[in-house]
């Protein structure tokens, strides 16, 4: 099916540029950790979330929205004026956003930072600058999907990524910019990139073009997704504001540190499934044994996300010391803590399966607004007694609760059999695992001793929790070509007897025909 291929095809380009992506950013970890103290680190954390949660706010929706909409129009005319539409749309929100924090930049940089940090105005105005260009972009790189020009799309979003890195590494070390330096790159990528994506689109676009129809349309539909969208961030990222208040910025540089390699890892470990599980659920759902194949799978998952989570926690404890300062040396446990949060919220993926089948998604809202409450209370909880592992431990309980709700809200809609069994011994034998090395081994040896014994028990793992699939498949496979090769041995043999004056006849006769 030519849909299905050309999906499978600029995914997997699209999933590159964001591995890589992802990638540089864990390289870059240590560059960080060590030109920033934990506190500055902790601010370039504050200052990327408030950006995050503006871009969510300003064109999460809309992006979706006039993507919707593109697909629904009949002519180019028609297609101009979704897209004009829709950028105005987006920079009348960025302007009715952005100017009122701008004018209140003093106050926020004090309450989000903390008065200690002098520069924290100007900083906040080197955000709300490049937010207002990184808005403008996620439309311009919806265009480019639309299109389907995911090489064009890698491409510009690489180049941007290797002039960032560039000019980041140039100003804070070079020029000695600090902080503020990381910011000025980060502007300055972000306008080279919006720049060229406004020229491809300008180029290949009708005259600029307004509908007030469209408008409202877009508007109606883009408002629950911003709702969804804010709430499920703040799931993932509250605790940051929270450290900042109950706790230090320290504190805050080195929870943020653990949060970002943890999320990086868990990210790299899920999205090449994810780029082809979403895909495939459909062709599964056709399936007689649907449900079967489902549970299976689910299975699987679990077994190998817990294997490669518990070899990046283990890894993490030889490795981050050499590369950071050794005033981030907690973030090496809470990583642990983290991946483990991570792991229990990447089971929504499986559990959320009835509801994209069945076209009800509405029934995750109610887990995102649930997973936000458990958030804020097991934070206010936990943080002032714990400090960074609290915040952890709350990660846990969020990503707990707020996938179990998908769970029970799914099963109403399609019953899918998972083995709680395989969850709960293959999830308790993994964290022991970690704890017996991690604390009864790892004290007693050396770096390299660590890392093979970190290869080691994952090897054992995937032994014990793929063995058996594993031998099944592959009788599978040898009794397949055993059939084959009886079959071809039985062809053979029936021809055999054919004497070769017939086929050669039949061939002449053909080609005369032919002729």
């Amino acid at each position: 099916m030519k849909p299905v291929r050309d999906l499978l095809k600029h995914s997997s380009v699209y999933m590159i540029g964001q591995v890589i992506a992802r990638m540089a950013s864990v390289v870059l970890l240590p560059f960080y950790t060590n030109v920033f103290s934990p506190a500055d680190y902790g601010v370039t954390a504050i200052l990327d979330l408030m950006s995050s949660l503006l871009a969510t706010v300003v064109a999460s929706g809309l992006v979706t929205a006039v993507t919707r909409h593109h697909f629904e129009t009949e002519d180019s005319a028609q297609t101009d004026r979704v897209w004009w539409t829709g950028l105005s749309m987006v920079a009348l929100v960025c302007a009715l956003t952005c100017l009122p924090l701008w004018l209140i930049r003093h106050t926020l940089a004090d309450w989000t930072l903390g008065a200690e940090v002098t520069q924290g105005p100007w900083f906040y105005t080197l955000t709300i600058l490049t937010l207002c260009f990184c808005v403008f972009g996620m439309v311009l790189d919806a265009y480019l999907r639309v299109l389907k020009w995911s090489g064009v799309f890698v491409v510009i979003s690489l180049t941007r990524l290797l002039i960032n890195i560039g000019l980041n590494v140039w100003l804070i070390v070079g020029v000695g910019m600090g902080v503020e330096g990381l910011l000025v790159g980060n502007l300055i990528a972000t306008i080279l990139q919006t720049v060229v994506l406004s020229t491809i689109f300008v180029k290949t676009r009708g005259p600029f073009r307004l509908d007030r129809v469209i408008g409202r349309h877009m508007l109606r539909f883009a408002v629950p997704l911003v709702l969804t969208a804010v709430v499920t961030m703040l799931m993932h990222e509250a605790d940051r504001f929270f450290l900042r208040i109950w706790s230090s910025m320290d504190v805050v540089g080195v929870y943020s540190l653990a949060h970002k390699l943890g999320f990086a890892v868990n990210t790299l470990c899920v999205l090449p499934f994810l780029s082809i599980w979403t895909v495939a659920i459909y062709d599964i759902e056709r399936l007689p044994n649907a449900p079967e194949v489902f549970r299976r799978i689910f299975g699987w998952f679990v077994s190998g996300l817990g294997i490669l989570l518990l070899g990046a926690a283990l890894t993490v404890h030889p490795v981050l010391p050499l590369l950071t300062r050794s005033d981030y040396g907690e973030a090496v446990d809470l990583v642990s803590v983290i991946l483990l949060g991570l792991f229990v919220f990447s089971l929504s993926f499986m559990f959320e399966v009835p509801a994209l089948l069945k076209k009800k998604t509405r029934v995750l809202v109610p887990a995102a607004i649930l997973g936000l409450a458990v958030n804020v209370g097991a934070n206010v909880l936990l943080i002032p007694l714990m400090g960074a592992w609290g915040a952890g431990w709350a990660g846990v309980l969020t990503y707990a609760a707020s996938s179990l709700t998908i769970l029970l809200l799914c099963r109403e809609v399609m019953k899918i059999d998972y083995s709680w069994l395989h969850l709960g011994l293959t999830t308790s034998g993994l964290c022991l695992t970690y704890v017996a090395v991690r604390y009864g081994c790892f004290p007693h040896v050396g770096i390299g001793a660590q890392l093979a014994l970190s290869v080691l028990v994952c090897g054992l793992w995937t032994v014990v929790l793929f063995g058996k699939d594993g031998l099944e498949a592959g009788m599978d496979y040898l009794g397949r070509r055993r059939t084959m090769a009886n079959s071809t041995t039985a062809i053979s043999e029936d021809t055999s007897d054919v004497p070769a004056e017939e086929p050669l006849a039949v061939s002449s006769s053909s080609t005369s025909a032919v002729t």
